[in-house]
């Protein structure tokens, strides 16, 4: 899906930019992050219930705001032998999701970004979500960005 693969890609481009100057971002942690910025997404799970003629949107919506998958990534982090490290890069990386999808144009009229204390959706309605812009753009990016470090790293260790 494109939507995963942008929320991917982002995770990782914010994860090798943060990782110059806190090494905390790098190496392993990344993974968990782009794990992260998937949890919201737990949702399309309702895809394959719809297609099997089962309804449980409305049980599953939660999952799609900051509450839902904020419990979501504790459950998860219980997995972890460091789960509060693992439940903060978890987090962290839901948080961009929620970042890079309010600017999109949602059918569905928004996010519940407030929920459950207010049912009102949210979206700032600048990228529509069919456009392919965004994961093209990210992939570029992070093709340059991959390049870059690729070569610094091996100039470091020429230079060692």
């Amino acid at each position: 899906m494109v939507d995963w693969l942008s929320h991917v890609l982002l995770a990782w481009i914010i994860c090798q930019i943060l990782s110059v100057k806190y090494k905390f971002f790098g190496g392993r942690h990344t993974a968990i992050v782009m794990v992260g910025a998937l949890i919201p997404d737990i949702i399309k799970v309702g895809l394959l219930f719809r297609w099997l003629d089962i309804d449980i949107w409305d049980f599953i919506v939660p999952l799609h705001t900051p509450v839902g998958a904020v419990i979501s990534a504790a459950v998860i982090a219980l997995f972890f032998e460091e789960q509060m490290n693992a439940f903060k890069l978890l987090v962290f990386g839901m948080a961009t999701h929620f970042l890079f999808d309010l600017p999109l144009a949602h059918v569905s009229g928004g996010m519940l970004m407030l929920f459950p204390f207010h049912w009102g959706r949210y979206q700032v309605y600048l990228i529509p979500t069919d456009d392919c812009i965004v994961p093209i753009l990210a992939s570029v990016v992070a093709i340059v960005i991959y390049i870059v470090k690729s070569r610094v790293t091996a100039k470091n260790q020429v230079g060692s």
